[in-house]
């Protein structure tokens, strides 16, 4: 084979596979040390460098340099609580839902150097799951329900305040019913206005609504459902597209169907059984690009490479999976354990 002709073979090579053979590099986590025993289900990824973590005994933990290093920014005096949502955005500013009794959230613009106490609560039956943003001034979050209705507090001001939103905005739930503290992401907002919660128990229920909460329509995902263990413990969406997972956390892998997909914002929902995800259980999925995926969970991974149509199993064990805007992977688990989704 002659030189020209070979430089001609090899450029088309690397037309016909150069994609295909970025695709085949195997994922794996990179473990890193934060210096923590704290069960981290709450992860806000910023970047490849920035990253923040909360959970149990009122921890907060926030690195600046890709985790080489990691800073304990715990609001003092709140040991006892557990912050199982986090929202992040950057290095300085960031906020943090409890879950259970005080309902707290607190606010940082000085990167956990001090924290405000911007909405607190003792009413009985309040337990808020998660809470995420539109825009950097505008969030929703959302409590299991007191009585018949979920529990909905909104933002105008990037968290400064929080006001309830009113009863005739609130939907209604079966007797119950409530959603999943696991990841902070059984609720999850999406396009103009679009808000989408997550339930388990008797049902696998999905709420919708397109005008910030104000109005909202009903729908059952088809993933494992019937007991309090059971429902949606996840979402996440690209445009109208998105995916929801779940299962039974008491059953772990012995669970049915765990993961379901949409292409019309929530409003349909089709079981997805593609080896490598179907009956494991898992937490919390998280978009990497428009056709990768990673879904968590604390007995095992799942990797998607072609939009969720077909799934690797990744070894790890992870409450939560959160995507910085450079698309750095960052994972968080029980005993302070963090993980850098990598490629070999």
């Amino acid at each position: 084979m002659n030189m020209e002709f070979r430089s001609l073979y090899i450029i088309l090579l690397f037309f016909l596979y150069g994609a295909d053979v970025y695709a085949q590099d195997t994922p794996y986590w990179y473990s890193l040390k934060t210096g923590s025993k704290a069960s981290l289900r709450g992860l806000a990824a910023v970047s490849e460098k920035v990253c923040w973590a909360s959970g149990s005994e009122g921890t907060v933990l926030r690195t600046v340099d890709g985790g080489q290093n990691w800073q304990d920014v715990s609001v003092p005096g709140m040991s006892a609580l557990q912050f199982r949502d986090i929202q992040a955005f950057g290095p300085d500013t960031a906020l943090i839902l409890s879950a259970g009794l005080p309902a707290i959230i607190c606010r940082t613009t000085n990167g956990g150097q001090i924290w405000d106490t911007v909405f607190y609560s003792v009413q009985e039956g309040l337990f808020f799951d998660a809470f995420d943003f539109w825009n950097q001034d505008r969030g929703i979050a959302f409590s299991d329900a007191p009585k018949d209705q979920l529990y909905l507090i909104e933002t105008m001001d990037g968290g400064k305040n929080w006001t309830p939103l009113p009863p005739e905005n609130l939907p209604r739930v079966l007797p119950k019913q409530g959603g999943f503290a696991a990841s902070g992401t059984c609720l999850k907002t999406f396009g103009p206005g679009k808000v989408i919660i997550g339930l388990g128990g008797a049902e696998a229920t999905v709420l919708v609504s397109e005008d910030y909460g104000r109005s909202w329509y009903h729908t059952v995902a088809p993933l494992d459902q019937g007991e309090p263990s059971k429902g949606i413990f996840s979402f996440d969406f690209i445009n109208e597209k998105g995916f929801c997972v779940g299962g039974d956390y008491q059953g772990d892998s012995l669970t049915r169907f765990s993961i379901a997909k949409t292409t019309d914002g929530g409003k349909r929902w089709t079981a997805v059984k593609a080896s490598g995800i179907f009956g494991e259980y898992r937490s919390c999925i998280a978009y990497i690009d428009e056709q990768r995926l990673v879904a968590t969970s604390r007995n095992g991974c799942s990797y998607s490479k072609n939009g969720g149509r077909s799934w690797q199993s990744l070894s790890g064990s992870f409450y939560t999976v959160s995507v910085g805007k450079d698309g750095a992977v960052w994972a968080s688990g029980p005993e302070g354990k963090v993980g850098i989704l990598s490629f070999r």
